[in-house]
């Protein structure tokens, strides 16, 4: 029967699209009961507005038992969900939006740094409504409320794991008389259960809340400048394994900018903390870590005088002076440094292509010790074509760099590169990544990370990619993954630390040897190993995923296979396995 493209009653009008996917699907495993059978599934999309796509609009997406292999809802299970979008007064001065998505029987990832991630499975739901106030002549206004859960399974280690925040934003903007002013307000809080593999700990709970508010203005001066300052208070209250941590930070900052002459720039900026120990103790919670042990109850603040002043005689060549003085009182203690720095950049055309250089050093003089340090580091980036390839790379590196504590330094190197290169059909390309960071003179502090990759295409025939990767260092357990330490190590306890270590590679094949019918197949490996205050697990790794689809007009046949091999050493039992396959035809309709 005939349809029409769009459904309009009165001043509603929609449109709906989608595919519908019946098919034959099995899934076994080594812990889990077998099933298979006729299912079916498929997407659709219905879109509309009210009276006019300006006063009311609308987007919902739907998906039932989706389960092919290359899924684009991520499941080697049936997973389904929706995710709903709204627009109010789109088109006024006071537009708002409302937006909801669940995700049921989904697969997901527990994050490890440079290395594969590991597979989870699980329910999750977001929700979020915005709204603001944009009339002319008149402040500006905003507010938007958000939530979210999720409840997740580690595939293989029979460990669960829990999501959940909550967030409040308010802010509002004017300009008077020269002065561009602002105010903010934030509110939120988040619960988590980290998984016992990770964190060593039976039922590892976490919970946080944090509130801020602030105010900053602006205003032009003179001589092309400008003068900016800003206050800020914030809270926090977190509890982990029945330790608590609570306190406020109050931020001042204060900074100036002119360009007296065309080719000499000149900046001032200064920077004041009340609480030193609790910047360290939220930079750790902004993460979705915990930081119970740390030191909240003494005295501690910061204060920051910066002066820097450039030089550009070309628009290639540029070089800059600074000097900046810190003081700090952590622990009891009072530090302070004084550092002088020099700088210098060029960019120019090299070889088909751009090279740009950085170089800048800084010497530290300690007030404790009187000591001096030299600080240094450079960089160095080029893109461009050589001798008929296309390359382009980048190197940075850092010795004695200075942390938000005067009392640590870092030191680093990363570097990356890329080629590629056609030769008609055939094109090649590869590429690299590594990169290291220790604290200076802090054994047992670094992490390093290095990958590789490189992809193989002829025509539409075939494309054959690989990778590998190697990493280990220290981590923060949080409930999403574990993540880079993102305070100086030595600050944070011991127990808080996992150690990671391990290497992965994948393989990918994909074909389209006729028109219409596409063909891929991919494996990937990862093996790994985790310590935490004396816990201590191997991991593995290992996904295989094939797929097959062929479209004849609006139908499309699919059939797909995955295979899914994860295990760790401390759950005391075998990797768990799961093969799922599916075998069957999608056929997409305009429905109205």
């Amino acid at each position: 029967m005939p349809a029409a493209c769009q459904v309009q009653l009165g001043d509603l009008r929609v449109s709906m699209n989608g595919n519908v996917s019946p098919g034959y699907s099995a899934t076994y495993g080594n812990m889990s009961s077998s099933t298979h059978g006729w299912t079916f599934g498929g997407a659709s999309t219905l879109a509309g507005s009210y009276h006019s796509p300006n006063f009311f609009s609308f987007n919902t997406g739907l998906y039932l038992n989706q389960s092919r292999a290359n899924s684009d809802f991520q499941s080697i299970s049936s997973a389904s969900g929706v995710d709903v979008s709204t627009t109010i007064f789109g088109g006024s001065d006071y537009p708002g939006s409302v937006g909801y998505s669940m995700a049921y029987n989904s697969d997901g990832n527990y994050g490890v740094p440079g290395l594969a991630n590991y597979v989870t499975h699980g329910n999750s739901s977001d929700f979020s409504v915005n709204w603001s106030e944009n009339v002319p002549d008149m402040p500006t206004f905003s507010a938007g409320y958000q939530m979210g859960s999720s409840k997740y399974t580690v595939y293989g280690a029979n460990d669960n794991g829990t999501n959940a925040f909550h967030s409040v934003n308010l802010r509002t903007s004017y300009r008077l008389a020269g002065f561009n002013m602002g105010a903010y307000y934030t509110d939120g809080g988040a619960h988590s259960l980290v998984p016992q593999v990770v964190s060593g700990e039976a039922a590892a709970t976490t919970e946080s809340g944090s509130d801020s508010y602030g105010v900053n203005m602006s205003h032009l001066l003179p001589l092309q400048g400008s003068i900016t300052g800003s206050f800020n208070r914030s809270g926090w209250n977190a509890n982990y394994a029945g330790s608590t941590s609570k306190g406020t930070i109050n931020l001042m900052s204060a900074a100036a900018a002119m360009h007296p002459l065309e080719k000499v720039s000149l900046s001032l900026g200064a920077n004041y903390s009340d609480n030193l120990s609790g910047q360290l103790i939220q930079a750790i919670l902004a993460g979705g870590g915990v930081a119970p042990g740390l030191t909240q109850n003494q005295t501690s603040d910061s204060l920051d005088l910066t002066a820097v002043a450039g030089y550009a005689p070309t628009q290639d060549i540029g070089a800059t002076f600074s000097a900046e003085r810190r003081t700090q009182t952590y622990l009891g203690q009072s530090y302070g440094v004084m550092s002088y720095g020099v700088g210098a950049s060029y960019t120019r055309e090299f070889r088909v292509g751009t090279l740009s250089s950085a170089v800048n050093g800084v010497l530290n003089t300690d007030d404790q010790t009187g000591n001096n340090t030299l600080g240094f580091s450079a960089n160095e980036t080029y893109t461009g074509e050589f001798r008929n390839w296309h390359v382009s790379g980048s190197f940075n590196y850092a010795q004695n760099v200075q942390t938000l504590l005067v009392t640590y330094m870092n030191s680093f190197y990363n570097f990356s590169g890329n080629a590629r290169r056609r030769w008609g059909r055939l094109n090649v390309s590869a590429g690299a990544a590594a990169g290291r960071t220790a604290l200076t003179d802090q054994p047992g502090t670094e992490s390093s990370s290095q990958s590789y990759n490189t992809t193989v295409g002829y025509g539409p025939w075939m494309t054959a990619t690989g990778s590998y990767a190697h990493a280990y260092g220290l981590a923060l357990a949080t409930g999403s993954g574990l993540i880079p330490v993102p305070v100086p190590t030595p600050v944070l306890p011991s127990s808080l630390l996992s150690m990671y270590g391990g290497n992965s590679y994948a393989f990918s094949l994909s074909s389209t040897p006729v028109s219409k019918l596409s063909i891929s197949a991919s494996y990937s490996k990862s093996l790994s190993n985790t310590a935490s205050d004396g816990f201590t697990s191997d991991n593995e790794n290992a996904e295989y995923n094939a797929l097959i689809q062929y479209q004849v007009r609006k139908l499309n046949f699919i059939s797909g296979y995955a295979r899914l091999q994860q295990g760790f050493s401390a759950a005391g039992s075998p990797p768990q396995v799961v093969v799922t396959y599916y075998a069957g035809v999608s056929r997409w309709f305009k429905f109205f």
